[in-house]
């Protein structure tokens, strides 16, 4: 296989997080309620599921980097991905909570919000994997975050919290109940 210098991946990771996540938005609904694919996409309007649209593809995303890019240290790797996924989730809790407090729910501003969101995680993830040197004992701690992280997914995907950031904010209630 062929490598594929990280900066241009990286660049290209943006549109491949932005449009695959968007993608996933529909998939759920496409697939009829299949709940194998509500594991991996939204199954509500609830801010914790449409965190799922980051995860997924911020995954494939450092599979395809491990794979390809031979010129980058795994440990800064895994550590600037899981910092950049952990930036997105920070911009959209974050951003949505506070564009909420001024103006109602607007599918303009997440969109916005989300790119914004995926630029700045893969930003973040570029400046960690290229200038921060980490020890290989280093990676194992944001290995288990993304580990956890995504065990929460399939916990809270059938028992969900009674949160407000689980609240389908269409319907009201949590799940797909």
């Amino acid at each position: 296989m062929g490598r594929i210098s990280f900066f241009p991946l990286e660049v290209l990771g943006f549109f491949f997080i932005f449009f695959f996540g968007a993608l996933l938005h529909m998939v759920y609904g496409w697939s009829e309620g299949n709940a194998i694919v509500g594991l991996i996409s939204p199954v509500n309007e609830s801010i914790w599921e449409h965190l799922k649209m980051l995860f997924v593809p911020g995954l494939i995303l450092l599979a395809v980097e491990l794979f390809f890019c031979k010129e980058v240290p795994v440990p800064a790797l895994i550590v600037g991905k899981t910092l950049g996924i952990y930036v997105m989730y920070a911009t959209i809790l974050g951003g949505f909570y506070f564009y909420m407090l001024f103006i109602h729910h607007n599918l303009i501003v997440d969109i916005l919000l989300m790119a914004l969101a995926v630029a700045l995680g893969q930003i973040i993830s570029y400046n960690v994997v290229s200038k921060l040197n980490v020890s290989r004992a280093a990676e194992w701690i944001p290995l288990v975050i993304l580990i956890f992280l995504g065990a929460a997914f399939v916990l809270f995907r059938f028992i969900p919290a009674r949160w407000e950031p689980f609240r389908d904010s269409i319907a009201g209630g949590y799940g797909t109940n």
